[in-house]
């Protein structure tokens, strides 16, 4: 595509004309999801997903793209604003998570933990028991055998968004339960 064609695209973007948007999606869609993949260490869905993202941040801030003046660039630095704050936030869950388990386990007595382990699965294994039936079984094939999304839902015959809110459910009962455990050992209770 030549410079002139891109600034017609352009304009017909910010303009709200959904060719344009669909031809950039089409030329360039794959290309972020190479660029995610590659940075992600090969995480296919999440480079899909984060690709994704940006064409609708695209789609939605339209109207200032008919002064860009050159597209890739600016695709490429939402990718490595989207690449880094990923990586920020794992670092955070990360840094939470290990200070969370370092909490837990300086509060319990060497000998007690192996109950104490014994115990927390008990209860999140408790907790997904009671769930509805269908919440459980798409967690399951999510979490335990690894199933994408995409194929949940295909196997399932529900839409990927009603799989995704059954997963994001459950997470967070477990992250409550979780909670309920840590703040139960941390007092002593």
């Amino acid at each position: 595509m030549t410079k002139e064609d891109e600034k017609k695209c352009l304009k017909g973007l910010s303009q709200g004309n959904r060719q344009a948007f669909e031809w950039l999606f089409l030329e360039w869609h794959p290309k972020l999801v190479d660029f995610f993949s590659r940075v992600l260490d090969g995480n296919e869905e999440v480079a899909y997903d984060y690709a994704q993202d940006i064409f609708f941040d695209i789609w939605m801030a339209r109207k200032k793209f008919s002064e860009v003046n050159s597209f890739s660039a600016y695709l490429f630095q939402m990718a490595r604003f989207k690449a880094y704050n990923h990586f920020d936030k794992t670092a955070v869950k990360s840094r939470y998570r290990n200070e969370a388990i370092w909490t837990v386990s300086e509060s319990i007595p060497s000998g007690e933990s192996d109950l104490f382990a014994s115990e927390t699965q008990s209860l999140i294994q408790e907790t997904l028991d009671r769930l509805p039936q269908k919440r459980r079984e798409v967690f399951m094939m999510s979490r335990i055998h690894g199933y994408s999304n995409e194929q949940i839902a295909q196997k399932l015959g529900i839409n990927k968004r009603t799989v995704e809110n059954h997963i994001t459910n459950v997470l967070a009962t477990l992250r409550k339960v979780i909670k309920m455990i840590v703040v139960l050992c941390v007092t002593g209770l």
